[in-house]
């Protein structure tokens, strides 16, 4: 008897060994068309790359130590490779004009290109917000959402520097959205997100001689009793500050709009320009913008945005006018599905779309933006097998970037 059940639990066990080696296997498999450190090390490493993706598991994955950050190149030929790291929520990358690329995760920043830096962060990160470029103090930074400090104060961290070292400060406001200028950092900022109604803040940070200098110019004035949200990065031309915002009536929920928001910058007027009105039958989910670092553009004095939807938006900042401009071929009207970004420059719209009936399900696509149309479509290799590896399963799409 005792012979039998033997015979009986070994092949079990051989089965059920089998099958964990298997998945253990599976899931340990490194990420498809991996990069190595050396690799982004080389000099001339930039030069091969004309795009960049970059993707990350959320802020609970990395705290428990399981998360992972891929930065995605895309070369010359349209092939995709892929470069490990810790993860960092909300992360995005930064590029000098040189093609200097900063890539930060939840521990370390590294600058690729001409040469190659690392530096350790102070602190360990888990949530970022926006990394740039300024452009006539020749530093890179990295804002981080730090949270809650010791006094119950919500903060962030600014890292900023170059090739030669960073230094840390931190930010005592909770920050809705960012804009960069060629000399400095622009946040519209919440005084204190415990208090109801806390006014929104147009602040500017500055770098004079290698220090952090914070100033509020003043106060988002926007009427009535509203929830406000960013839907854009904050823009600036020599005379006004612009920023998109969702506008939703507190004792009407089922009430929304989309604005636009100048700030004249010498009186600092402001003045509201209705853009959009909601239905409250309207699935608004689907309307909000693929990354808003990337949703609005102001190129030539027109204003360009696009929502989560694909309809690209116009607001011409001389006229004021404000019309629905065109509409991106492969977006989905239902919303932002698999991952998707958009990424301007100059007189063009980049587009990583999703196509699940082509062999390589991913492309990018390119519009003009004065006529609206499609002037190039650029199928990605190797970028589906990237994010469907068992590593790579988890993770989100946060920034998109184009180098020329």
């Amino acid at each position: 008897m005792r012979k039998k059940i033997y015979l009986i639990l070994i092949p079990v066990l051989i089965v059920m060994c089998g099958s964990v080696f298997y998945y253990a296997y599976e899931y340990l498999k490194p990420v498809p068309y991996n990069i190595s450190q050396d690799t982004i090390e080389e000099q001339n490493f930039m030069k091969k790359q004309k795009a960049a993706l970059y993707f990350s598991t959320t802020s609970d994955q990395d705290v428990g130590g399981d998360g992972l950050g891929l930065t995605v190149f895309i070369d010359r030929n349209n092939q995709a490779k892929s470069f490990s790291s810790k993860g960092l929520e909300l992360n995005n990358l930064a590029v000098s004009p040189q093609k200097d690329l900063l890539l930060v995760d939840s521990e370390k920043m590294r600058l690729i290109g001409s040469s190659y830096k690392e530096f350790n962060l102070k602190k360990t990160q888990y949530m970022g917000e926006q990394a740039g470029y300024i452009q006539k103090e020749k530093l890179f930074f990295s804002l981080f959402n730090t949270g809650f400090n010791e006094d119950e104060k919500y903060s962030y961290t600014i890292s900023f520097g170059d090739r030669t070292g960073f230094k840390e400060e931190s930010i005592p406001f909770y920050i809705n959205a960012t804009g960069i200028t060629q000399d400095r950092l622009l946040l519209l900022s919440t005084k204190n997100i415990q208090e109801e109604n806390s006014p929104m803040l147009l602040q500017e940070v500055t770098f004079p001689s290698g220090k952090m200098k914070l100033n509020t110019k003043t106060k988002l004035e926007v009427e009535g009793e509203n929830e406000i949200e960013a839907f854009s990065s904050i823009m600036s031309d020599a005379d006004y500050y612009y920023v998109i915002l969702k506008v939703t009536e507190l004792d009407h929920e089922e009430k929304s709009k989309l604005v636009m928001q100048r700030i004249d910058k010498n009186s600092l007027k402001q003045k509201t320009f209705l853009m959009d009105a909601y239905q409250k039958d309207e699935n608004l989910t689907a309307l909000i913008p693929y990354n808003i670092k990337h949703s609005s553009h102001l190129y030539k004095g027109i204003v360009y945005y696009v929502d989560g939807r694909g309809s690209v938006m116009t607001f011409n900042t001389k006229t004021t006018d404000i019309k629905t401009s065109f509409q991106l071929e492969e977006a989905n009207p239902k919303g932002k599905r698999h991952h998707k970004e958009n990424f301007f420059d100059g007189n063009f719209l980049y587009t990583l779309q999703y196509d699940q009936k082509s062999k390589d399900k991913y492309l990018i696509e390119t519009y003009d933006l004065s006529s609206g149309k499609k002037t190039e479509e650029s199928k990605i290799k190797g970028l589906s097998e990237i994010l469907e590896s068992n590593q790579a399963r988890h993770v989100f799409s946060y920034d998109f970037l184009m180098f020329d």
